[in-house]
């Protein structure tokens, strides 16, 4: 390998030495950032999913103004450049000696396989060829037309495939920022018609998502399309939410109308908050297994989807009414999930205890949600807020560092996107990250949570949908799926991540 990459280097020198593209290359500016468009299916030279790891394929795909699909082109001398994506900061390269189909990646390591002769192709295309052996070009595979094309190396030839065309772009905002923040909610509220919406949990879920562009940018245009989702939830599952057998969607619920008073001051939501969540509390509480709150009537199992957040509401109404009862009632539901579903030691949330029909014995889910894991947090720091004990406080960082450490290795959040109601968790989990961060002054997940937030928005398509997998580029469909749940915990990242920092 040391003598390939020694001839490569020998062969560069020759090349600078014999006076091959002395000059910088006309059209070109140095320093500029370009998107690079595929002659031969009009797509664009791309990271594949955003990625900011060394290694990532790159590939091609349809314009979505992401920054995965821009290139800033700096002049090294003596004709010879380097393409930086803007997205990850990470080089063009050719993952191994030039030959034919040797693929294109990122590094950040600057070496002779990341740099490049940029050549006129006429009509104003140009050749990216190899600095090291110009006989290579960059090359779209097979010419391939669709989205995900890889992008590799092949003996240079004059046909489409080797063709680029530059197109200067300007530097954008990198999400996180208000900016990037209101644009996601837009593209997602208008484009999955929000208000037409007729769900239950996931509905109010969404209508938190609302309340959180409220909270966060003070714009008065959320608190007036909160008004109207309100009243819509209201003529679709009527004033008396106990048809419902679900005592976690009372619980969601419950948080979109206490979370509406404390941020609007309407009394309506307040009434309507308490109202549903007593006659909630009232039927869900039983003393098998010690207490806790069944998920579901007729059921005998006990859920940390319903545990979690009916804590955090019980805090919510504590705070708007005055009523300390409520922080007896989260403090008692919080306890006794420590004994059953909270590994205090480890940050874990298990989802589930049942009776083992067979057995008659006790049995424990060992699966973990993100959704769950934001509830105990969010319960965790209200709950240290509230008295002021350590052990809240130190429970609420395991279980941020859990989610971030061992359940995703601090990398992108890149799952729950298959089945039922998984899409839409990780935006329960970024709401009570926001929580955690600013009102106890814990800046650990800072840096992950921008980390999602600028992949995720690189990964929108090009109606400026992101799906579930934050991780994964969207694809060109609309709509993505047949209702906003799921793009909807995207909406909730961008939000919630502005705008924290160390």
């Amino acid at each position: 390998m040391k003598s390939l990459y020694l001839r490569a280097a020998l062969a560069l020198a020759f090349l600078v030495n014999t006076g091959v593209s002395f000059a910088q290359t006309g059209g070109i500016i140095s320093g500029a950032i370009y998107s690079l468009k595929s002659k031969s299916n009009g797509k664009l030279l791309d990271v594949s999913n955003a990625s900011v790891d060394n290694g990532a394929m790159v590939d091609s795909w349809t314009d979505t103004k992401s920054d995965a699909e821009r290139w800033t082109v700096n002049h090294l001398g003596k004709g010879v450049y380097t393409l930086t994506n803007v997205g990850s900061g990470k080089l063009l390269h050719a993952s191994a000696a030039p030959a034919d189909s040797v693929k294109i990646d990122q590094t950040d390591v600057s070496g002779d396989d990341t740099k490049w002769v940029i050549k006129k192709a006429g009509s104003g295309a140009y050749y990216l060829q190899s600095a090291v052996d110009p006989k290579f070009s960059l090359n779209l595979n097979a010419a391939g037309t669709a989205d995900g094309t890889k992008v590799n190396l092949a003996k240079t030839a004059t046909t489409n495939v080797q063709k680029w065309v530059f197109q200067k772009e300007v530097a954008q905002e990198v999400a996180p920022t208000i900016a990037t923040a209101k644009k996601a909610l837009e593209d997602w509220y208008n484009g999955f018609k929000i208000e037409d919406h007729k769900g239950f949990w996931d509905q109010a879920e969404m209508m938190e998502t609302v309340l959180d562009a409220y909270e966060v940018t003070k714009d008065p245009i959320y608190k007036t399309r909160f008004a109207a989702l309100y009243t819509n939830f209201i003529t679709n599952h009527k004033e008396d939410w106990m048809y419902n057998k679900f005592n976690d969607d009372i619980s969601w619920a419950v948080l979109f109308c206490v979370r509406g008073y404390l941020l609007t001051s309407n009394k309506t939501y307040l009434d309507k908050a308490k109202d549903q969540y007593d006659k909630m509390y009232k039927r869900a509480f039983t003393n098998s297994y010690g207490g806790g709150l069944i998920w579901k009537e007729t059921n005998s199992s006990k859920n940390a989807c319903i545990e979690g957040p009916a804590a955090v509401a019980a805090c919510y109404l504590a705070q708007a009414t005055g009523d300390n009862t409520y922080y007896d009632k989260a403090i008692a539901l919080y306890s006794w999930s420590k004994i059953y579903l909270f590994n205090p030691a480890t940050g874990k949330i298990k989802d589930n205890v049942d009776l083992n029909k067979r057995t008659g014995m006790l049995r424990t889910s060992n699966v973990s949600f993100t959704y769950n894991q934001g509830t105990f947090l969010g319960a965790a720091t209200m709950l240290y807020k509230y008295t002021k004990e350590a052990s809240y406080l130190a429970e609420a960082e395991k279980l941020a560092q859990f989610t971030r450490d061992t359940i995703y290795r601090g990398r992108v959040m890149n799952n729950e996107d298959s089945g039922g109601d998984l899409p839409g968790f990780k935006g329960i989990f970024a709401r009570y990250a926001r929580k955690y961060t600013l009102e106890i002054g814990k800046t650990d997940l800072v840096d992950w949570l921008n980390l999602n937030a600028k992949v995720a928005y690189n990964n929108r398509n090009s109606y400026g949908i992101i799906q579930t997998k934050w991780g994964t580029r969207t694809v060109e469909a609309k709509p993505v799926l047949k209702k906003g749940f799921g793009p909807s915990t995207a909406v909730s990242l961008l939000i919630n991540t502005y705008p924290l920092k160390k």
